[in-house]
This record gives C-alpha cells, structure tokens and sequence, in this order.
C-alpha cells in the first residue's frame, strides 16, 4: 500500500461519494456480543447468537464495504493513488468515529486495492474496507502483508490515529 499512496494526501474529513457517506453517517452500532458493527450493514439479516469467541470474526464478515472507483478510472496514471487515499481516508473516518465505543481500541481497519493492472477488470474491481477488532477469533492472515502480490493492503488501527497528521506514515514507509 505504500507505494500507492505516493502521490496522495490522506484525509478523514475528506469528501466521500454519496454510498459511502451513506455508510459513515450512518454510523455504529453495538451488536450481538458487543460487537461493533456499521449500522447500515449490520440488521435482521445477520444471526444474534453469538459468543465472546467469535466476536472478531463476526465483525470482519458484517463490516464489509466495498467501495467503488469507477469514477476514479478516467485518469490511469492516478487511479492506484486516488484508490488508496479513498480507502484509507474512509477508514480513518470510521475508526474516528468509533473511538468512543467499549473496545474501540481493539478495532482494526483492512484495506484492499487490487494493483494487479494486467487483470482485464483491473479498473472495475474497487476497492474493499471491512472492519473487525481482536477480541475472540479474529483474521489474522493480515500480519503477513508481503504475501499479497496482487492487492495493496493495508492494516490500520486507533493508534495510527493518534500521530500528527493521520496516516501519513503509510506514504514514509518502504
């Protein structure tokens, strides 16, 4: 994900289109197990039994946006950058928002652009953002980032948040 971000400034407070918007105003909920949800993806359609054990991973499966960057393929040679800021500018959005919530310091944000260019779709695929915290079972197949060849991914917690300047360290590293 580093690399992507090489020509773009991060923001939270930064513009979203109309479905995420949706999303972030909407807002979080407590669901079952204290799990913290997206308010507008969580509901009747999820199951409520769940246990302490699950929590993380029940999250990660009901947490899943994705974001769309159809209106970021006109310009090829920005679109990765664009696509990465967008992302990530989301998901610092929605961890900011969540900080006052019980456990909020365990939430973790992973986000995932497709830099495979070869790939006929490549402009079509969007991005995804799904969010979980490490309470109970919880993906742990992000602490190896380098394994992923064909997508940027990046892992973002409450404490990338707390330094001047949000999430500017992505664009420092590598």
């Amino acid at each position: 994900m580093f690399d992507v971000l090489v020509q773009g400034v991060v923001d939270p407070s930064r513009d979203l289109p109309p479905e995420l918007d949706e999303v972030a105003r909407a807002g979080w909920v407590l669901g079952p197990g204290g799990a913290i949800l997206l308010k507008s993806l969580s509901g009747p359609g999820w199951r409520n039994d769940i246990d302490a054990s699950e929590v993380g991973l029940y999250e990660y499966e009901v947490n899943d946006v994705y974001v769309s960057l159809f209106d970021l393929a006109d310009n090829r040679e920005t679109y990765l950058s664009r696509a990465a800021v967008r992302g990530i500018s989301f998901a610092a959005r929605m961890l900011k928002d969540a900080a006052a919530l019980p456990e909020a310091d365990s939430l973790l944000a992973v986000v995932g652009i497709s830099v495979d260019e070869g790939d006929e779709d490549f402009l079509l695929q969007g991005a995804t953002v799904r969010f979980f915290s490490r309470r109970g079972d919880y993906p742990t197949w992000f602490e190896d980032l380098e394994r992923y060849q064909k997508e940027a991914i990046a892992v973002i917690g409450m404490a990338d948040l707390a330094v001047p300047g949000p999430l500017t360290q992505f664009r420092r590293r590598g």
